[in-house]
């Protein structure tokens, strides 16, 4: 008997024999994919792997007892062909390219190659020639049987009437107009133009002015916010271009005493004044006038008894003035 290395020795059969593996077994030291065996544990390599051929019902073991199949080998799904076509009743013997120089994957491969070869590492159990005949020609089949299928179909489409385009056809044309003349009168009374105050859909990432820095965004729905925001930004706005109309009046520089303090805004009057009577949010960052040497309240009653924020003029500037004026002819 010639040895393994040139092609002889035992079979496969008597090799699984002698090793007492069960059918659907692998031969301990396959380092191929078996499904579901790191789930399973408590007996030895080859019962292991038979256990699984027998409860998986789409999984048979080793791939040269069986060809793989997509689904269960049921009544219903028996119509359905098996991963690798055989293509055997075509061409009986092997096909196998003769070498040529250029193609790849020859019969007659020499041992040693280091090269990819298709299916090569799910083989195991003969000797480099025989185990890479065998893949190339199963690689040559598959290639040959998709390549007939391939031009079947094409055959029998080309059987079918090609569809001609309906682009220039009157009567499609004609539909196109009276859909579109339609559209138009019912949307001839719709306005496409937003009002400035009209807030975005919730989700909208744009910016929307007085929202994230005043306390018209908090503790508020987005589309509450966002309106009462656009309305602030809108009113601010309005009320700058009016002062820019009002006409320019010269200021008093002539000394007189002051025995009270001489104005005070109405109660509708708008002021964009960064530092509110009713005192400011929580979460403000900002630097607030005198607010470090006060201690023993919350943030709110806080500020509110500021300076800053109790006083009631447009600005605190203004205020500043006003006082120093006051205290300088009073006192």
């Amino acid at each position: 008997m010639t040895t393994i290395e040139y092609g002889g020795g035992p079979s496969l059969e008597q090799r699984r024999a002698f090793a007492n593996l069960e059918s659907g077994g692998h031969v301990p030291g396959y380092m191929g994919f078996c499904p579901q065996f790191k789930y399973r544990y408590g007996h030895t390599f080859g019962k292991e792997t038979s256990d699984i051929a027998k409860d998986l019902p789409y999984y048979s073991g080793p791939r040269i007892q069986e060809p793989l199949r997509f689904f269960p080998v049921t009544d219903e799904n028996s119509k359905f062909e098996t991963l690798r076509s055989n293509f055997k009743d075509h061409v009986s013997e092997r096909m196998l390219p003769k070498p040529t120089g250029d193609n790849k994957y020859t019969g007659e491969m020499i041992p040693g190659y280091s090269g990819d070869i298709p299916q090569m590492n799910f083989k195991f159990g003969r000797t480099y020639r025989t185990l890479s005949e065998e893949c190339v020609d199963q690689l040559v089949r598959e290639y040959k049987s998709a390549e007939m299928k391939r031009n079947k179909l094409k055959e029998s489409s080309n059987l079918l009437t090609n569809l001609h385009p309906i682009a220039h056809d009157p009567l499609v044309k004609n539909h196109l107009n009276i859909w579109t003349d339609d559209m138009v009168k019912r949307n001839s009374g719709v306005d496409s133009n937003k009002r400035t105050t009209e807030p975005p859909i919730p989700g909208y990432k744009g910016f929307i002015p007085r929202m994230d820095t005043t306390e018209h965004g908090l503790a508020k729905r987005f589309h509450e916010a966002a309106q009462s925001s656009l309305e602030t930004f809108r009113a601010e706005c309005k009320n700058h271009f009016d002062h820019i109309d009002m006409p320019v009046t010269r200021l008093e520089t002539c000394s007189r005493p002051h025995t009270s303090i001489p104005y005070k805004p109405k109660s509708n009057y708008y002021s964009a004044r960064i530092f509110h009577q009713e005192g400011m949010i929580p979460d403000y960052e900002g630097h607030i006038h005198g607010y470090q040497y006060h201690v023993g309240k919350n943030f709110g009653n806080t500020t509110r008894d500021l300076e800053v924020c109790a006083h009631p003029y447009s600005c605190y500037g203004e205020y500043v003035k006003i006082k120093d004026l006051t205290s300088k002819y009073l006192s």
